[in-house]
């Protein structure tokens, strides 16, 4: 087995592993909670601290660490990755200090509207004080994230995929202990105010968990023998450039936050809308971890390797590779939630206090969602490759444009199809927006094969229609939409399904599959074990 191979499994089994403890997390907030005012709130609180740490720290740590990290390891400047990372640890303290003072202003701006059927200052009452617990994590989100880029840089993957999942199942025990819980009755808003056990335990279960994530990458960072030392030089040369990357940086995320108000007051806080909202995109990111993410984690590096060498043909073939082998898993992946979009919510959510009705809005959203995840991995893809340029603005650029037809669309949907054109409206937005992407791409790197990638990209697309239809045949006849059923209908509609794909691919003579695994087998990096 080659190295590629095997730091794609080694990352993907971890991916896989996080999104499906992930995914029991969310679950069990449904059972435990339903689908009320509280899970609005508790989910709304919960984001504060992503959407605060990506729109001021986040992006520009992401967008830029690899990549940076990578050409410091290649140069043996252990000088310059200490000073990145302590002035970043700094700044991230700093910042989580202020995020919790302005904890009551920070959720009264993400819930500026709230349904009609909740009180709108119990709602903020019960999100502040929630907020002001999870905002802790702005800190620790910023520790993984240097962890993380510093162990990717250096090919190690294993850890960094493998600590989510720790996360998730301190997450998980703290929902088990919810009060209310063993007696049967569900926690509403008004008992977070009163009940100080179940305020602690909502709020500290979430952030003890991200915490044990961060804290957990520390023995693979020491094992890297790396000489690093706390260095928070805000003049050093490495933090210059930081510095120079993180202002497009910072407007990328920008205009992601404006995306996020405009959906949050679109989609009306407080009567399980934006739980079907949060809940679809859950599983709609499944997929794009499981798929996805391995393939980008692993290239990354490897693409600017290519790149601070030189050696424009290996860029070349290295993008390309991804892109396709990306598409190709995600496309199936694609259809086959919207095709069993309802016994896929059936079976992971309709339990306990979350309904069929609470089911069928949320299969509504992912609907839409579905329609998008190809276009959604692959346009992440793309932009890793304008980063492993150095290269900001780019991104930038594309998108503000994918941020402004998401919200357009928004609005123009939502009024009539509610959170099926929410979610509509990010999958188009992402499919348009990564078809761009890809033709800048051809403009940033001559010679990128563009329409061999394009045509790639219909043949699995055809397959992924003939697959759909024969799904859809398939799942009217066996198993149910909730239950033992969903599973049996799940199982064997998306066994045929993917069969298939692969046959139509065959007959379409498609060279991308013998391609991917020609190509793997002849990779000669290899990947370090944590």
């Amino acid at each position: 087995m080659s190295s590629l191979l095997r730091s794609n499994l080694s990352v993907a089994a971890g991916t896989a592993l996080s999104r499906i403890t992930g995914f029991l997390r969310v679950a069990l907030l449904g059972v435990v909670i339903g689908q009320t005012g509280l899970t609005d709130a508790y989910n709304q609180a919960n984001s504060t601290p992503n959407l605060i740490y990506e729109l001021l720290l986040g992006g520009v740590l992401s967008a830029t660490l690899v990549p940076m990290f990578t050409r410091l390891a290649a140069d043996g400047d252990d000088e310059g990755t200490s000073a990145v990372m302590s002035v970043a640890a700094v700044v991230t303290a700093a910042l989580t200090l202020v995020a919790v003072a302005a904890a009551p202003l920070i959720f009264h701006l993400y819930s500026l509207a709230t349904s009609a059927e909740v009180d709108a200052g119990q709602y903020r009452q019960v999100g502040t004080l929630l907020a002001r617990i999870f905002l802790v994590q702005i800190f620790f989100y910023g520790l993984n994230a240097l962890a993380s880029a510093m162990l990717q840089a250096r090919q190690r993957f294993f850890a960094a995929a493998w600590v989510p999942a720790l996360s998730n199942v301190v997450i998980i025990v703290s929902l088990l202990l919810v009060p209310g819980t063993v007696s049967g009755r569900a926690p509403a808003l008004a008992d977070v105010i009163t009940n100080s056990r179940l305020r602690w335990t909502l709020g500290l279960g979430a952030t003890v968990g991200i915490a044990v994530m961060a804290l957990a990458l520390i023995p693979s960072i020491i094992r890297t023998k790396a000489h690093l030392r706390f260095n928070p030089d805000f003049k050093h040369p490495a933090v210059k450039q930081l510095r120079s990357l993180s202002g497009w940086a910072l407007g990328y995320v920008a205009a992601n936050q404006v995306a996020i108000l405009v959906i949050q007051y679109l989609v009306k806080p407080g009567d399980g809308q934006q739980d079907a909202y949060t809940k679809a995109f859950t599983l709609f990111v499944l997929p794009h971890g499981l798929l996805a993410v391995s393939i980008a984690t692993t290239f990354l590096p490897m693409m600017t390797k290519a790149i601070k060498q030189r050696d424009k043909p290996r860029l070349i073939e290295q993008t390309s590779l991804g892109i396709r082998v990306i598409a190709m898993l995600t496309i199936p992946a694609a259809f086959l939630l919207f095709t069993l979009r309802r016994p896929i919510i059936g079976a992971a959510f309709q339990h306990g206090e979350f309904t069929a009705a609470d089911a069928l809005l949320t299969s509504r959203a992912l609907a839409g969602f579905a329609l998008g995840l190809a276009g959604f991995s692959v346009y992440l893809f793309v932009l890793r490759a304008f980063y492993a340029h150095q290269d900001a603005r780019t991104p930038f650029v594309i998108n503000l444009f994918e941020n402004l037809i998401n919200i357009v669309l928004a609005v123009v949907l939502v009024n009539r199809f509610g959170v099926l054109g929410l979610g509509l409206s990010f999958g188009l937005a992402y499919v348009i927006a990564s078809l761009w992407a890809l033709q800048i791409l051809s403009y940033k790197v001559p010679g990128f094969p563009v329409r061999t990638v394009l045509a790639a990209l219909g043949r699995m697309v055809l397959a992924g229609v003939v697959m759909a239809e024969a799904m859809w045949a398939v799942a009217r006849l066996v198993g149910s939409n909730a239950g033992v059923g969903a599973f049996v209908r799940i199982g064997v509609a998306s066994t045929i399904g993917i069969g298939v794909y692969v046959g139509v691919l065959a007959v379409l003579r498609s060279p991308e599959l013998d391609d991917f695994m020609r190509r793997i087998r002849r990779t000669p990096r290899a990947a370090t074990a944590d």
